[in-house]
């Protein structure tokens, strides 16, 4: 019996347009990948959705399928921040078989933890996919970069992913990696602020530099808020649109003022992006609560 591929979930609300014209000139007009129904960058496997129960390859016992090696091809997607080129893909999915091929029950655990994950971003909350990218970048990425100073072979889901979204540093006293699209992301919350107030950034690459140089030379706290940015950003973005019209006003002529009058836009930016992370990480915890309750009511019922 074949099975038809689980599509992912998706939004079929129409645009608000009154929403698009307030914020029309600023990055919040168009939505984030990680804002979008499926959360997963587009033309993405886990944009399109997994495959089904269909064998790709078989071996003592056990069996490699479709849905399985898509959830490996999601998972570097999802690392890498964008689909992967189709030459990559074909490579990581000839990988995935090999190793299953050469060791079928090892291959099949090592599969284990990816199980259900493209399920589990589909659910979330834009924000909450972020601060679940961040961690396994980090978590990924250093395990990956551990593997290579001792002489290992590069995992060959990492190896397509590090081409797509390569390490910019590596902090190993603090076991912080900062990899390109975050760092990218922290130039993407200065151009929304900028925005705000109708100002663009003129000097991306100057910035860039200077927060490196700063963050070569600064603690591991520190260096941890760069390596939240992308976080930082789901945060301001979600707060900026949950912000009434006169709430907006007043952050946009706060705003005006703190950049006219700041030695440095970086302190000006991080102080809006922190204002919002708290806003937002409130709610969440409320959401959460709710949840929380709600379960309890079911059991008890």
């Amino acid at each position: 019996m074949s099975v038809q591929p689980e599509a992912p979930p998706r939004d079929s609300t129409p645009a608000d347009t009154d929403d698009l014209a307030r914020w029309a000139g600023t990055p919040l007009a168009a939505p984030h990948w990680l804002e979008t129904a499926t959360g997963f960058p587009p033309g993405s496997v886990g944009e399109r959705g997994l495959g089904g129960d269909e064998v790709v390859a078989a071996g003592r016992g056990v069996t490699l399928s479709r849905r399985q090696v898509d959830e490996v091809l999601a998972f570097a997607d999802f690392l890498a921040g964008a689909a992967l080129p189709d030459a990559d893909r074909a490579e990581l999915e000839d990988d995935v078989v090999d190793a299953f091929e050469d060791a079928p029950r090892p291959t099949l655990r090592s599969l284990q933890p990816l199980v259900g994950g493209v399920h589990r971003v589909w659910a979330m909350d834009p924000v909450e996919r972020a601060g679940r990218r961040v961690p396994a970048l980090v978590t990924t990425y250093g395990m990956e970069l551990r593997r290579l100073a001792d002489g290992e072979d590069p995992s060959p889901v990492m190896d397509v992913v590090l081409r797509r979204n390569p390490v910019v540093r590596h902090w190993t006293t603090a076991d912080l990696v900062l990899v390109e699209d975050v760092l990218s992301e922290r130039l993407d919350q200065h151009r929304l602020v900028l925005a705000l107030v109708g100002r663009t950034l003129t000097d991306p690459d100057g910035l860039r530099a200077r927060l490196l140089e700063v963050a070569d030379e600064s603690p591991a706290a520190e260096n941890g808020e760069l390596v939240a940015s992308q976080v930082r950003l789901l945060c301001l973005r979600a707060w900026l649109r949950d912000l009434g019209d006169k709430a907006l006003a007043r952050v946009r002529s706060d705003l005006d003022r703190a950049l006219a009058s700041a030695l440095d836009p970086d302190i000006v930016v991080q102080q809006l992006g922190y204002r919002a992370s708290l806003a937002v990480g409130a709610r969440l915890t409320e959401s959460a609560r709710t949840r929380q309750a709600r379960g309890a009511r079911r059991t008890r019922g």
